[in-house]
Parts: structure tokens; C-alpha cells; sequence
């Protein structure tokens, strides 16, 4: 999946128009500072309870801002998106959320492995791809992870994958325009940092749903 979106973004570098439409959200951020912000953080949380991929917006932040402009607010509006998704799975959606659930015995040992380590487990989660994002958000919510541990666990979980995500999204904007001469780094340089950030996050991914599934194992063991 990780090697389909990087194809995916190069295609969408060479082929399409990328660099008009990266220009009219440049220039439209760049006019409305304030609204295109509060939109970015917004969209995250809507994104979240709707359980859009999180990832585009993250892209498309990487794109607009940058990673040093972008990173606080992609950071603050995923964790906002995972803590209304997380309230609603809680209290508002819960027999539609369990009615999703009950087919996912890896899920469902997810209460079993917080009851021994709430934060641990979360933060695991949200370092690996063994459980998607928007699911993940509903899922915890059925759990008995305090609302403090997983607050804390998310925040500092998304941390990685928003740094990554703006990066490929700054990157891919870099493309585009290094495609039109206006770049001060060549494309070979582009593109190497480009896989070079996707194979990171690969491996840590795949290190971290490891260490998971040890866990939700051991917590089977000790029912």
C-alpha cells in the first residue's frame, strides 16, 4: 500500500497539473492565513468522525504549509480528530461501532491487552499500520483505556507519521516544481528523500506492529 501511494504521488507529479493546483491553495493560504488553518485543523476532525483517510490531509498540508508551518497543525487536528472519533465510539455510537467490530478478534483483544498496559498498547497502535486510523479511533473508545492515557498515547503517536506525511506532501510539491526548472534541488536528490521517508516509515511500522501483536498475544495467553 506504502509503494502504491509513493507511485501514485509520482505519477500525479509528472502527468497532472499538480503545480496549478498546488499554486491556488499556495496562494489561497498565503491570502487567508488564519482561515486556511483553522479549515486544515477542521477538516481533520471532520475527517476523523466520518472516517475519511487522514493521510490526504496530511498531504495536502505537507503541500500547502510545508512541514515546520504544517506539522503543529496536523498534529493538533489529528489528535482533535482521534479524541471526538474516540468520544463518539464512547457514548454516542457504541452499539454501531461494536456491531463493526465483532468480526475482528484483533480488535476485540484490545481491551484484554489495555487492561494491562492502557498506554503502551495505544501508543503501539498508533505507531504501527496493523490497525487503520479512523478505526482505530472508534475501537479504543469500546475499550477501558482512561481518557488521559489514550489523550496522551495519540498525541504522542501521530507525532511520526504527521512529520512523514508533510514530508512526502512537501516533497511532492517540490516535484512539480523542480519539473518546471523553478526547484534549487535536482530531482534525483527529491526523489531519493522521497523513498528514503517512505521506507522509514515502513520499517517502523512493521517493528511496532510486531511489538503489537506480541502484546494482544501475550494478553490472549493471560484470559
Amino acid at each position: 500500500m506504502l509503494a502504491i501511494a509513493l507511485l501514485a504521488l509520482l505519477a500525479a507529479a509528472a502527468y497532472l497539473p499538480i503545480d496549478d493546483w498546488m499554486e491556488r491553495m499556495i496562494e489561497w493560504a498565503q491570502a487567508n492565513p488564519r482561515a486556511a488553518k483553522a479549515a486544515f485543523v477542521l477538516a481533520f476532525v471532520i475527517a476523523a468522525v466520518c472516517m475519511v483517510p487522514g493521510s490526504l490531509l496530511m498531504l495536502a498540508g505537507g503541500i500547502v504549509f510545508g512541514v515546520a508551518q504544517g506539522l503543529p497543525l496536523a498534529w493538533l487536528g489529528s489528535t482533535l480528530g482521534a479524541i471526538c472519533a474516540f468520544l463518539t465510539g464512547r457514548f454516542l455510537a457504541r452499539s454501531w461501532v461494536e456491531s463493526k467490530l465483532r468480526a475482528m478478534p484483533r480488535l476485540r483483544a484490545l481491551d484484554s491487552a489495555i487492561g494491562h498496559r492502557g498506554w503502551l498498547i495505544v501508543l503501539l497502535a498508533r505507531l504501527s499500520i496493523v490497525i487503520p486510523y479512523n478505526l482505530l479511533n472508534y475501537a479504543l473508545g469500546l475499550t477501558r483505556v482512561g481518557f488521559g492515557a489514550y489523550v496522551f498515547s495519540t498525541a504522542a503517536g501521530m507525532l511520526p507519521a504527521c512529520v512523514v506525511y508533510l514530508y512526502l506532501g512537501s516533497v511532492t510539491s517540490s516535484l512539480a516544481i523542480s519539473g518546471h526548472g523553478a526547484s534549487s534541488l535536482p530531482q534525483p536528490l527529491l526523489l531519493g528523500g522521497l523513498v528514503a521517508t517512505a521506507a522509514l516509515l515502513a520499517v517502523v511500522s512493521r517493528i511496532t506492529g510486531r511489538a503489537l501483536r506480541r502484546e494482544l498475544d501475550r494478553s490472549e495467553q493471560l484470559r
